[in-house]
């Protein structure tokens, strides 16, 4: 392997003309034996460069940032002749700023200590494409001058996977991130990982926040049996385990969920258990309205035949009533108590009647604001009564709503009105409207500060004659509810004993034109 026009080459020529100048005697067979001497070092000088030449990796020399020797499978892997890189600067073949050898090798090795460096760098093709390179340096030293050599290997296609790998893992983990259901991974039942929703379960704005937290503590003790056998068999099978409803406490918040568990081979170096998560609140929810939705649809069938039958033998006994108040003046205490339950009946019916069939033949687009306030001035007689204020508020530049009229200040008179009787003792009672434009959704909010409602009874709510009240039918939210639904929102209820009651009716602004009368 010869160093050729540079540092070595000069050295050695020196050394030479000081051996031409000199005179030594010698005789015949002296002369013979340094010529077969000679052409013995010539003949290893170019065993050693066919040797080099056939190596199956790159092999170079580098002196000041310059290479000076490259080998025939060092050039060929750059796409160039070795007289095209011998001499040319290290820097040219380059693309990248990524050279991981030290920029100056001035100090590195003294003459008794050989050490080794691996390297990566991304090599320049003659055809300007990049060949990934990966490879081990060394020092030598000659004639006190320090040469670098090196050999490395073309590591293209493993870096291509790499990045292949690193690519799909990145794509993965958004994937995960982005799963609309909470996922987590847990090693030992700690917490190492959470996508997006199953942070915004836990009530955390990132995974740090969890701090590896056991994820068993999220369960009743009664329960977290049932976990750890459901993660042994995950680690066990090599799929994954059925799904389990069991409760979840997060935040002093009770909720019913299902999971499931699989084990993950290799996680960062560890074995792991990954848990895909079901809040079924909002399953529960849908089945709830589902239910209540049938009940509303029995009860307005059969609200249309009997409330129809009751109505005409009712007007009869109206009319007779007062026929004989007149006729047995004296016993007019009798018929007054009379004339008062056939008016509550007649308003139960009048209550079914709506049940049955709302007169829904009047859509158009109305001002929910002024909705709003002509049923706040119809009311604000009897919260006077109560001692209690209506304190109204709605956002500015609020759309105009496709609606009833009517049918909506029903809903409002009927809730607006169970606020105020709520409040025995006086307070105030809050009405606020506001849109939210990214649901398309107008909210109207009736808070009240009573004694709430026990929670055997929120759970009922919407039933037929179920009512709190002394004289009330138990009718009123359930036509209410009707009447949303037929509208196409939702009136959620939410309420503490102690604390009030808060109902939101989300009303949508870009519901479907209704087409039966």
């Amino acid at each position: 392997m010869e160093f050729s026009n540079h540092a070595v080459n000069a050295n050695r020529n020196a050394s030479m003309k000081q051996a031409a100048g000199r005179q030594y005697p010698y005789s015949y067979n002296q002369s013979s034996s340094y010529m077969k001497f000679e052409a013995l070092i010539k003949e290893q000088s170019n065993f050693y460069s066919v040797l080099m030449d056939h190596v199956v990796a790159g092999v170079f020399v580098i002196y000041d940032n310059t290479f000076i020797y490259v080998n025939s499978y060092f050039a060929q892997l750059l796409g160039y002749g070795v007289d095209e890189i011998v001499g040319q600067q290290v820097d040219r073949f380059i693309e990248e700023e990524d050279w991981l050898l030290p920029q100056s090798f001035d100090n590195i090795l003294d003459s008794e200590i050989t050490k080794r460096q691996i390297f990566r760098w991304n090599g320049k093709h003659k055809n300007s494409s990049i060949v990934y390179f990966e490879g081990k340096s060394t020092s030598i030293k000659h004639d006190g001058v320090i040469y670098f050599l090196s050999t490395v290997q073309d590591v293209t296609i493993k870096y291509e996977k790499e990045r292949e790998l690193i690519r799909n893992a990145k794509m993965y983990q958004r994937m995960l991130m982005t799963i609309p259901e909470p996922i987590y991974i847990t090693v030992d039942y700690a917490i190492i990982f959470a996508n997006r929703h199953g942070l915004d379960l836990l009530g955390k704005r990132h995974i740090s926040g969890l701090s590896e937290q056991s994820f068993l503590e999220y369960f009743d003790i009664k329960d977290r049996e049932d976990v750890i056998h459901d993660f042994q068999n995950a680690l066990l099978l090599e799929e994954a385990t059925p799904f389990r409803q069991q409760q979840m406490k997060i935040n002093d918040r009770i909720i019913e969920v299902e999971h499931s568990s699989v084990k993950i081979e290799n996680y960062i170096g560890r074995t792991a258990i990954l848990t895909v998560l079901r809040d079924l609140t909002e399953r529960r929810q849908d089945e709830e309205r589902l239910v209540r939705s049938e009940k509303l649809s029995v009860i307005g069938q059969l609200a249309a035949g009997v409330a129809h039958e009751i109505r005409n033998p009712l007007t009869a006994l109206k009319g007779f009533t007062q026929l004989l108040r007149n006729k047995y003046a004296e016993h007019s205490y009798y018929f007054d108590i009379m004339g008062t339950e056939i008016d509550r009946i007649n308003l139960i019916v009048n209550e079914f009647m709506t049940l049955a069939k709302p007169h829904y033949n009047s859509f158009q687009f109305n001002d929910i604001v002024h909705i709003v306030q002509s049923v706040l001035s119809i009311l604000e007689t009897q919260a006077a009564l109560y001692g209690v204020e209506l304190d109204f508020q709605a956002q500015e530049n609020l759309p105009n709503l496709y609606c009833n009229e009517n049918q909506l200040k029903q809903v409002f008179i009927n809730v607006i009105k169970n606020a105020i009787e709520a409040m025995q003792d006086g307070g105030r009672v809050e009405i606020t409207i506001r849109y939210e434009p990214a649901e398309q959704i107008l909210h109207v909010k009736i808070q009240d500060h009573g004694m709430g409602m026990p929670e055997d009874v929120q759970k009922r709510i919407g039933e037929p004659f179920l009512t709190t009240k002394e004289k009330g039918t138990g009718l009123g939210l359930m036509v209410s509810s009707r009447i949303i639904e037929e509208h196409k929102g939702t009136m959620l209820i939410t309420s503490r004993s102690g604390e009030g009651t808060l109902i939101d009716i989300q009303l949508p602004l870009q519901m479907e034109y209704m087409n039966n009368n």
